[in-house]
């Protein structure tokens, strides 16, 4: 909502606002010299934290039990624990704090929170009390609220003797607890203790070992030696192997006639075999250079070299099977494949062995871990049953009173300078939005950007509002005059287009009293000043008032006329207002409705359209009748007059409705006053204050 719009609607509706600051400042102040006083009274508790590095009971497996006893310096549980109702009852008990009718007052009545309680405490104070931590500090603050001052002292001081007392107590009973439990507790674990140490006695006995874990390390040592030998091991049948191969490729490369120097020499026989075979040859060549081939000696020789050829293959035949080297090495790697089988059955023994380990060695470890808990659990337990029951015997309370409650002198309600300040203030909070809601509820129009929402029919004239009474007229005013102004300024706005000029024109509104007629005479006095001959008819049949406006007999008019009982000449009467004449309704006729549907209608505005210039119709309200439907098509253009603070919204939405429906389109709206000062109209107040025209705030009624 604009700030100009604000204002607006606040002045308009400042009675509302003044009448709600009245009303709610004085409730407001008068209640505060009938309320009866109450007196406040409050005592300050210190509470102790937990002392840290105290026995832990968690650490053994009591955690519930201790968190009990270790948070008890929490000062949100002492707030709540105060505020409880064991600690308020007995606190009731103690001051014998009573009702009416004698007895004894409940925890809820004591300590009800929330709005509805607040106000009626402060209505009717009853006592009461109130628990609070001191600006975020270890200090609770009770509040004790009473109309007698010497009851709120005593029940302040009272809950916190109270508290004392009972956090003493729990403390106690709590370390008791704690003592029995931890006995109990000890004797389960001892037991324990000694089934773990029999259990262990036993397996050491069973797998016949004293400790594991040597044994373990002296098998991994064992078991390294091994996989080193088997590596060192396979390296060298590895040699062996290649060395033979290369040993047998090398042997089956010899011939008879290629034989290698040690090859002679590793075998004497090979190498005389080749000696003599070699002579035989020399020999042959010899005989051969002398004799002929079927010598006796030649063939002789040839013979010898056969032999000996056939005797050094069979030797080296011998030899490639049974050379020194080869059998040496064939030896040896006999002797690796059975040394590495032997490291194979040492290491499967102690594979097989460290597979059984883990399971010794896990059943080992958790009864040790058994054994080692229970142990430490008796420690733990033996050491915080000595703590418990030294903090047993110097047992003292976590909470202290540092501050006393005391006599309070002056009530604390009611505040009458601080009743009237805020009943002063709800009584503005409450003026405005109720003058806010109120105009939210309001449907009418008030401005003329509201009838910018019924586009596209534009808003072709604003009457102002003015003070004054009983003044409907413009005649005899000055041309200046604003409201005169407004009237021409719709006069112009009717001859704007010369090619279609607006002879007829119907004046209609949504509802009865919304300026209709008033607006039908100012403008046929407008115009009429303009020099042209202007008629008015009074077509509101059922309730007439344009007579009444020049004060002429309504004795014969519109319904004589449409029923043919007088002539249009008989019936209009001149006015005081040279060039405008005016048509009354004549007397009431029953049905108005058909006289305006005739056919006599038409002709009547035919005659009319012929002898004056200008021919203005005030018909009956849109609404109420459909006497303007019927009107419209006779007429060159029709106006809807809508009154500020009066017209609704809804009422110009079913008007525009209903001429839709119809095809009928308005010229435009007309919105009657107007206050002249607000908006873009304030250059009025221009004209007002030089010419000094005052007009009614009625102006614009008809």
């Amino acid at each position: 909502m604009e700030l100009a719009r604000l204002w607006e609607v606040i002045r308009s509706r400042k009675w509302v606002i003044i009448q709600a600051l009245t009303v709610v400042t004085l409730v407001s102040v008068i209640g505060s010299y009938l309320i009866t006083p109450s007196y406040q009274a409050s005592s300050k508790i210190l509470i102790k934290k937990a002392q840290k590095g105290g026995f832990d009971l968690g650490r053994v497996g009591l955690s519930g039990l201790s968190s009990i006893i270790t948070t008890s310096g929490d000062i949100e549980i002492h707030k709540v624990l105060a505020a409880s109702r064991p600690y308020i009852e007995e606190m009731v008990s103690r001051v014998q704090l009573r009702d009416e009718d004698g007895n004894l007052l409940k925890a809820d009545q004591l300590t009800g929170a929330g709005l509805v309680s607040t106000i009626k405490r402060s209505m009717f104070p009853k006592p009461s009390i109130g628990i609070s931590q001191y600006q975020q500090t270890d200090i609770l603050q009770i509040r004790a609220t009473s109309p007698d001052s010497e009851e709120a002292m005593m029940m302040a001081n009272t809950l916190g003797e109270i508290m004392v007392d009972q956090n003493q107590t729990q403390m106690r009973a709590e370390y008791k607890s704690a003592r029995i439990f931890l006995e109990d507790e000890m004797q389960k674990v001892k037991e324990r203790y000694n089934t773990a140490l029999l259990k262990i006695t036993d397996f050491k006995k069973q797998e016949k070992t004293l400790d594991l874990n040597i044994e373990t390390k002296l098998a991994a040592e064992k078991m390294a030696e091994l996989l080193k030998e088997k590596e060192d091991n396979v390296i060298d049948l590895a040699q062996a192997r290649a060395k033979l191969g290369r040993v047998k490729e090398h042997l089956a490369k010899q011939r008879p006639d290629f034989l290698s120097a040690s090859t002679l020499q590793e075998s004497p026989q090979i190498e005389i075999l080749k000696k003599r075979l070699t002579e035989l040859r020399l020999q042959l060549t010899q005989a051969n250079t002398e004799l002929t081939e079927s010598h006796p000696q030649v063939r002789s020789l040839r013979e010898q070299i056969h032999m000996a050829e056939a005797e050094l293959n069979k030797e080296v035949a011998v030899y490639r099977s049974s050379a020194p080297e080869l059998g040496a090495l064939e030896r040896q790697i006999a002797s690796l494949e059975a040394h590495l089988k032997g490291v194979n059955e040492g290491i499967d023994k102690y594979f097989q062995a460290f597979g059984e380990l883990p399971d010794k060695v896990f059943k080992q470890a958790s009864l040790d871990m058994e054994l080692n808990v229970t142990q430490q659990t008796y420690s733990s337990l033996l050491d915080s049953l000595y703590q418990i029951g030294m903090a047993e015997a110097i047992t003292l309370s976590e909470i202290r009173v540092i501050e006393p409650a005391v006599k309070p002198l002056s009530p604390v309600s009611p505040n009458k300078a601080v009743n009237g300040a805020l009943g002063l203030f709800l009584g503005l909070v409450f003026g405005f939005s109720l003058t806010l809601f109120m105009e939210y509820m309001d449907d009418t129009i008030r401005t003329a950007e509201d009838v910018k929402e019924f586009k596209p029919i534009a808003l072709i004239g604003i009457v102002p509002e003015f003070d004054g009474r009983n003044i409907h007229s413009i005649s005899g005013r000055d041309p200046n005059d604003p409201l005169y102004e407004s009237y021409r300024r719709i006069r112009n706005y009717m001859t704007i287009n010369e090619d279609q000029p607006i002879s007829t024109l119907l004046i209609t509104s949504p509802g009865p009293g919304e300026g209709k007629s008033t607006t039908v005479v100012n403008l046929g006095v407008s115009v009429a000043h303009e020099g042209k001959k202007v008629v008015i008819l009074d077509l509101d049949l059922r309730r007439p008032s344009l007579h009444t406006y020049f004060d002429v007999p309504n004795d014969i008019g519109m319904a004589d006329v449409l029923q043919e009982r007088a002539s249009a000449d008989e019936a209009i009467l001149s006015t005081r207002i040279e060039g405008l004449s005016v048509l009354p309704s004549g007397p009431p006729f029953t049905d108005a409705g058909g006289l305006i549907e005739s056919n006599q209608m038409g002709r009547l505005l035919s005659h009319l359209k012929g002898r004056f210039d200008v021919v203005i119709l005030d018909s009956a309200p849109l609404l109420v009748k459909s006497d303007a439907l019927v009107l419209a098509r006779y007429v060159d253009g029709s106006i809807m007059v809508l009154d500020r603070g009066r017209t609704t919204r809804r009422a110009v939405h079913e008007s525009m409705e209903i001429l839709s429906r119809a095809q009928i389109r308005p010229l435009g709206f007309i919105l009657n006053r107007l206050p002249i000062e607000k908006g873009k109209y304030a250059y009025h107040q221009y004209y007002y204050g030089r010419y000094g025209g005052q007009l009614s705030r009625s102006e614009g009624r008809g």
